[in-house]
């Protein structure tokens, strides 16, 4: 019974594994039969698509034997046959822990027949709103402070960190996404002083070609080119901290809202297809 339980997993993996190469290669060759026009996606026929929102969840699960567990859920918000779409500026969302959890929501088409059925097609056009809460934060304790002036860019923001501390060891900014509370540091001043930081969101324009079945969310680091990624629309919270030896730390915060802007940017370039399965 031991020896045929170990067969019967050993078979789930080599049939797992059979099936991630097989939506690898169509992938590969559905992207190569497409071609982008300016901001048109051109398929070589009419193809039956439907057009909605595509997530994945991941983390690793289990005690003794671990595993990475993904959730992909599409939602259908529109059904279509087409053989061109335009593309243009979506929400999309993309956090990637290091620890591997993951939240990914993306506008996405998926070919429901033919050679490349579960073939999932993902523009991210990237174009943003940015609207901030208030553009001054202060942290404070016994005449010690950390002063941040913030401001909006095209696409992200601008800010200058002044600090005038004796005991205290400095200050820091961060900022946090809302959904899988995904951080990062964007400047730090280590006693008294001053320091710039900008943030900018992802810029690139990209054609993601995906598999409804088989997508694993670290392999957008290869995307990205970060191991940590916190990219797309959403609600961010920055966090400004004066750093309060033996005590309670200080803090000021500001909600950054993010949506998608109205039409691509002025100097558009031409999306890059990408296979990410």
């Amino acid at each position: 019974m031991f020896l045929l339980f170990i067969a019967a997993i050993v078979g789930m993996i080599l049939i797992a594994i059979k099936g991630e190469e097989s939506a690898r290669a169509r992938c590969r060759r559905f992207s190569e039969s497409v071609t982008v026009e300016g901001t048109v996606l051109k398929f070589p026929l009419k193809t039956k698509l439907s057009k909605g929102r595509f997530v994945l969840r991941g983390e690793w699960r289990g005690s003794n034997n671990r595993y990475y567990h993904i959730e992909r859920s599409f939602e259908a918000l529109e059904k279509l046959s087409a053989d061109e779409i335009e593309l243009t500026p979506e929400p999309f969302s993309v956090e990637v822990k290091k620890n591997d959890d993951a939240l990914v929501e993306l506008p996405a088409y998926i070919v429901e027949e033919g050679e490349f059925k579960n073939a999932v097609i993902v523009p991210i056009i990237p174009s943003y709103s940015v609207e901030i809460e208030k553009d001054t934060l202060e942290a404070s304790r016994d005449m010690e402070f950390a002063h941040l002036r913030v401001e909006v860019l095209e696409s992200g923001l601008y800010g200058k960190l002044y600090v005038n501390v004796s005991k205290c060891r400095g200050a820091r900014v961060e900022s946090e996404k809302n959904r899988l509370h995904t951080g990062e540091k964007l400047v730090e001043v280590e006693g008294s002083g001053e320091a710039e930081l900008r943030r900018e969101f992802w810029t690139k324009p990209l054609i993601l070609i995906m598999d409804r079945n088989h997508s694993d969310p670290r392999k957008l680091r290869d995307v990205f080119g970060k191991k940590e990624i916190l990219e797309g629309h959403g609600e961010y919270l920055i966090r400004l901290t004066l750093d309060v030896p033996f005590s309670k730390d200080e803090h000021d915060t500001a909600r950054v809202t993010v949506s998608p802007g109205r039409k691509a940017p002025a100097e558009f370039k031409e999306p890059e297809v990408k296979v990410v399965v």
